[in-house]
């Protein structure tokens, strides 16, 4: 089983869950299943998204709490790009 975190924003309502599931299609249908049974915790969302559009983002996560991006893994807290320099 692989361990996925599943995000959602809809009407201003936003819901973040980890979820285990055989592959990427089964996570997707254990989340309508959960979101459909009430067993998730809504949150207010962001509110910088277009509340009509339906945003939704899954990824895969490994058990020591890094995600898998294109470039490879990375962790919480990485940061990236030059500090800035100021002209004072």
């Amino acid at each position: 089983m692989k361990l996925y975190r599943v995000q959602a924003n809809y009407k201003n309502i936003y819901v973040d869950e980890m979820l285990e599931a055989k592959n990427d299609k089964a996570v997707l249908e254990d989340f309508v299943k959960k979101v459909d049974s009430g067993d998730v915790i809504e949150r207010e969302g962001p509110g910088f998204h277009d509340p009509n559009v339906l945003f939704l983002t899954f990824e895969e996560v490994d058990r020591n709490g890094t995600t898998k991006v294109d470039i490879g893994k990375t962790s919480v807290g990485v940061q990236v790009g030059n500090t800035s320099v100021s002209a004072g």
